[in-house]
């Protein structure tokens, strides 16, 4: 009876622990002999205008190694007897097969298969890279070492096929840049996560401000491994939560126009001395920026090259007072209130006294000239500007600013942008007033100029700056970046008549005659001011070509030349390479006419 019992008890706790608690007890086995580890994806690749490849990820393998399973190694190799013989074992031998692999030397490496980290932080630095991230009960995490970094899968299916007990691979993305120093400070780079040291983020340009597009969701999964060795059970159980690749972009930039415009900031940047020059082009009907070439970037190869690579734009980040393309804002608003016309005429001395008692002085010293309102801009008069620009109110003339985007961000999609210096008229002292209307007492990017001149160019119809023309998704899926609303700011009247007179600029009687780009007609106005708390000067020159239907904006900007302060000459020569450069780039046939003039001086 007692026996019968007992059997019955045993049967009941058989059933409780095979049927009832079995699968619990299964799962909790398989979880405590379990190793997690991270499934990478690739980062989001970054194509220029044509497709490209400015910034992509490729996979790279670091090598761990464990020097506690390393020295159980045993090496054997078939001989001539048909019998397995053992050849070598531990590091030394490891080592022996590893070193020409990898290039390194045969006893540095071996020296570092045989022991352990020098301490616990080398060691959970290099466990931080093995695939076994979350295993807290895995008493051997200290021993990993990592013994080289970026292997080529190549190199990697190598190590692999030697079958070295203690060697595995844990995969990384590498970020590469195939076209160099182009645009390299404007796509930026990538370095460690300070907030997690085992992954990569942008820092820098477009890296950084379109991290949350490029980025990748890594995945997770986990493995079933044996006890003490931790080697994988085959057959065990594996479950894995696959990676999201990251978003690629593509962005407006012509590549080899924008290496093309470094090479010419660089040289202007030389010639002139000049502490930065910077080349913006812009697409007229668009507003989509096809180049951004600033002097003195180089390749970014190394996080330790940080401190001597340039990144973000002087075209977005820095600001100067425009200096007379500001000539035009104020020419603008008077034709728009129509209280000049081209031809009228105004008497331009070489020195001004205005009402408010401020004076003011053209560039050089004349006699008094009659100008017509074209010819102001042509000749650039500050004594003749002021005079148009007291026939508007200060608060239209500010309006016109702040519609053409002055003093304002413009939000395109580059890091660290500046929204200018533009104070509400109130703010205005009575000189201030004055030099506002020949681009001083303001301050703007040359990106906020160049689209002021795409604004002119464009029929007066304003379409914001940017860099990023679409998405495609990790599915192949392309999607477009729609335009922005484009926004009318003057007449297509009053837009047509101020590129009329931008074309007296660069003729025989204007300040930039020195423009000449074979084929083309130019419309276009130089600009020089002098540096706001700072002894120097700022040249630039900014143009529409065609003339006759402007497919391109283009600005250079010399900041702080040596040579000469006048953009007619710091400028002029780098536009007509960039602009020639752009017109081959973008196929537009030459001009078919002359432009018809404005007379410069009446009677």
């Amino acid at each position: 009876m007692l026996l019968a019992a007992l059997v019955i008890f045993l049967v009941v706790v058989l059933f409780r622990v095979q049927v009832v608690l079995g699968p619990e007890y299964a799962a909790q086995g398989v979880k405590g002999r379990s190793v997690s580890y991270t499934l990478d994806a690739p980062r989001g690749t970054i194509y220029d205008a044509a497709g490209n490849v400015l910034a992509s990820s490729s996979t790279r393998y670091d090598i761990i190694a464990d020097p506690t399973n390393i020295a159980q190694y045993v090496h054997y190799e078939k001989g001539q007897d048909n019998k397995y013989h053992i050849v070598g074992v531990g590091p030394v031998e490891a080592a022996r097969q590893l070193a020409p692999i990898l290039d390194m030397d045969e006893a540095i490496l071996g020296g570092m298969l045989s022991q352990p980290p020098h301490s616990e932080v080398e060691g959970k630095a290099a466990q931080a890279q093995v695939l076994n991230k979350t295993a807290e009960r895995n008493p051997y995490k200290s021993q990993y070492k990592v013994i080289a970094t970026k292997v080529t899968p190549e190199v990697r299916r190598e190590i692999i096929d030697l079958n070295i007990t203690g060697i595995s691979t844990h995969v990384r993305s590498e970020r590469l840049y195939p076209k160099g120093a182009t645009a390299a400070n404007i796509l930026g780079f990538m370095a460690a996560d300070p907030k997690d040291n085992s992954n990569t983020v942008g820092i820098a340009g477009i890296e950084l401000i379109m991290e949350d597009t490029l980025k990748s969701t890594p995945g997770r999964g986990s493995v079933e491994v044996a006890g003490r060795t931790g080697a994988v059970i085959p057959g065990g159980v594996r479950e894995e939560t696959p990676a999201q690749a990251g978003t690629s972009i593509h962005l407006s930039l012509n590549s080899d126009l924008t290496a093309f415009s470094q090479e010419v900031a660089d040289q202007t940047q030389a010639k002139h001395g000049a502490e930065w020059v910077v080349v913006v082009v812009e697409e007229v009907k668009t507003g989509r920026i096809l180049a951004i070439g600033d002097s003195g970037v180089k390749a970014f190869k190394d996080v330790k090259d940080f401190t001597n690579v340039q990144f973000g734009s002087h075209a977005v980040k820095d600001t100067y007072e425009p200096g007379s393309t500001g000539k035009l804002i104020t020419m603008a608003a008077a034709l728009e209130k129509g209280v000049v016309q081209p031809l009228t005429p105004f008497s331009c001395p070489g020195k001004i006294t205005m009402p408010n008692g401020q004076e003011f002085r053209d560039s050089h010293e004349h006699p008094t000239e009659r100008l017509s309102a074209a010819g102001i801009i042509a000749q650039s008069s500050n004594t003749c500007i002021v005079q148009v620009g007291d026939k508007v109110k200060d608060q239209e003339r500010y309006d016109l600013m702040r519609a053409f985007g002055w003093g304002e961000k413009s939000g395109i999609q580059l890091p660290s942008e500046s929204g200018g210096i533009l104070e509400s008229p109130e703010k205005w002292d009575g000189r201030q007033r004055y030099t506002t209307m020949f681009g001083q007492g303001v301050a703007t990017t040359p990106l906020q100029v160049t689209n002021m001149l795409a604004t002119i160019g464009n029929g007066g119809v304003r379409n914001q700056s940017r860099i990023l023309d679409g998405y495609t998704k990790p599915d192949g899926q392309y999607e477009k970046v729609p335009l922005s609303s484009p926004q009318r700011v003057i007449s297509s009247d009053s837009a047509q008549i101020l590129l009329n007179m931008m074309q007296g600029v660069v003729s025989e009687d204007g300040t930039a005659k020195r423009v000449d780009v074979p084929g083309y007609n130019v419309a276009g106005k130089t600009g020089t001011t002098q540096i706001f708390g700072r002894k120097g000067y700022v040249g630039s020159f900014a143009g529409l070509i065609p003339a006759e239907d402007p497919v391109a904006a283009i600005l250079v900007v010399t900041y702080r030349p040596k040579t000469t302060a006048y953009g007619s000459v710091v400028a002029v020569p780098a536009f007509n390479q960039v602009a020639q450069r752009t017109m081959q780039v973008l196929g537009v046939p030459p001009s078919t006419a002359k432009p018809e003039l404005y007379p410069v001086r009446v009677k």
